[in-house]
């Protein structure tokens, strides 16, 4: 994975491990979002009437310390499993899906947390279950429909055609703790 490293801005920032998941215990709001690709950087518009869901329907996750995290799916309140070993974050939603998140920066207020890097290159197809897994085809359409939406022939203001094509693509989060 091409994932950056985590970085100490101030002495409140620390490099995530196992003994400071209390640091995760709390409600996150994420209103933050880029895709990144092997190219370029491309941060997604967040409005107030255009809010883009990805971790629930409010863009909310509480985590609880006996290790359940609760969010709102369809409008109702779900539980799903955590764990935080060294960098990585792994979540099992309540449909039992996994996800698998690397932790750039955690703080009592910051949470960075990027999705897997996925190689658009291996396959023709993200939906070829021989080639790429269910994280890697969820992470990756999700990840270029974002991208799309900020084409110009999607209303956006970005004409896509003369962008990189990626090779790579992969989400990154950025939240605020309460």
């Amino acid at each position: 994975m091409t994932l950056a490293g985590c970085s100490k801005s101030d002495d409140s920032t620390v490099t995530p491990t196992d003994n400071n998941a209390e640091l995760l215990i709390r409600k996150w709001t994420f209103s933050d979002l880029t895709v990144k690709t092997d190219a370029k950087s491309y941060v997604i518009p967040q409005t107030q009437g255009n809010m883009i869901s990805v971790v629930s329907d409010d863009n909310a996750i509480t985590f609880n310390k006996e290790g359940s995290f609760s969010y709102l799916s369809d409008s109702k309140p779900v539980m799903g499993k955590w764990t935080l070993i060294n960098k990585t974050l792994v979540l099992i939603n309540a449909d039992n899906v996994t996800s698998n998140w690397s932790v750039n920066a955690l703080t009592k207020t910051d949470l960075e947390l990027a999705s897997i890097n996925v190689d658009l290159t291996k396959g023709k197809d993200l939906t070829d279950r021989k080639v790429y897994t269910e994280e890697e085809n969820s992470v990756g359409a999700v990840s270029l429909i974002f991208l799309a939406s900020l084409g110009k022939q999607n209303g956006g203001t970005i004409d896509l055609t003369k962008e990189p094509q990626p090779k790579s693509i992969q989400l990154i989060l950025k939240g605020k703790g309460q």
